[in-house]
């Protein structure tokens, strides 16, 4: 209504000689140009629309470099099944981060977060974020990374004072690893994972790279999930770190890109869940956790190496 009389308001000034002819013609350019930015507000707004709603009916769909990966019980087979999915994993992540960064000032940090109930009462989240580095290399922000992942049990107990251990290491080396956590967290409940994880440094047209994947195991016959005493947290991560090429003589800006799925499952446990502290106290790649430590990694070799 207040529009309306304003611009009755406005058209009588002009009838009445009160306001010159460049002034009308500016105003009227003006009201041309807010309309025109409504209007690609509105399409935007339409076309996010569709995108969330194409990933609620996708919720049962396999995500970005996420498959099903059984484990049984003999020791050598289960190191081959995931050697055979480490290079499909590696190259999926590659395609969908570049893809996925097309248009993006990489130089500035930025992060888009959803986050969602599934029909069953799981509660998801889905996060990707870019973020520069200044004075380091690729290799050691790569390497930060991995011992944040790899060791990821004592940065979640040093952060939150939840208790986080490993169950074991069958399997760690420069093809991949499979991470079992199990958290008891400030709520009360215990929070279990399981995750293979694949990694890849390597040299590209630009410069050295490096690639990680995480995925949650959907089976293991030796290790079930303990759904009975335990909530289930599932992870699917992927990972990008290189360099951007240098402008104006500066230093070379670190890019790291990440794309993560995480995923508290609706428990029956006598327990009362509070899906966002299950998922910050027992995962890095909960928020900005794994870049905080990170980037504390890097301080401190920063400071072991000055003189």
């Amino acid at each position: 209504m207040q529009d309306k009389l304003d611009k009755l308001k406005l058209r009588l000034l002009v009838k009445q000689g009160h306001i010159e002819k460049d002034t009308k013609r500016t105003v009227v350019e003006n009201a041309v140009l807010h309309e025109y930015i409504q209007e690609q507000h509105v399409t935007i707004a339409t076309t996010q629309a569709a995108l969330t709603g194409h990933v609620h009916r996708s919720l049962g769909a396999q995500m970005p470099a996420q498959s099903v990966i059984r484990l049984g019980m003999d020791r050598q087979e289960r190191f081959n099944t995931l050697m055979a999915l480490k290079d499909r994993k590696v190259y999926e992540a590659e395609r969908y981060l570049v893809a996925r960064t097309q248009g993006i000032e990489n130089r500035m940090k930025y992060c888009q977060e959803e986050r969602f109930e599934t029909i069953g009462g799981d509660n998801c989240i889905v996060r990707f974020e870019t973020a520069p580095i200044h004075g380091a290399s690729v290799k050691a922000v790569f390497d930060a990374l991995l011992n944040t992942v790899l060791n990821s049990e004592m940065f979640l107990s040093e952060l939150f004072g939840s208790i986080t251990i490993r169950e074991d290491s069958d399997f760690e080396n420069s093809e991949f690893a499979q991470v079992r956590l199990v958290s008891l967290i400030s709520s009360g409940a215990t929070v279990e994972s399981n995750t293979a994880v694949f990694s890849k440094l390597a040299e590209g047209e630009n410069g050295e790279y490096g690639i990680m994947a995480e995925d949650f195991v959907d089976f293991d016959e030796l290790h079930p999930y303990r759904d009975s005493e335990r909530v289930r947290r599932d992870t699917t991560t992927i990972v990008m770190v290189r360099a951007l090429p240098q402008t104006n003589g500066g230093s070379p800006v670190i890019v790291v890109t990440r794309w993560t799925y995480l995923k508290i499952h609706n428990s029956s446990l006598g327990v009362s869940q509070n899906p966002d502290t299950e998922l910050m106290e027992s995962s890095v790649c909960w928020g900005d956790t794994a870049q905080k430590c990170m980037e504390q990694q890097l301080m401190n070799a920063a400071r072991f190496n000055s003189p």
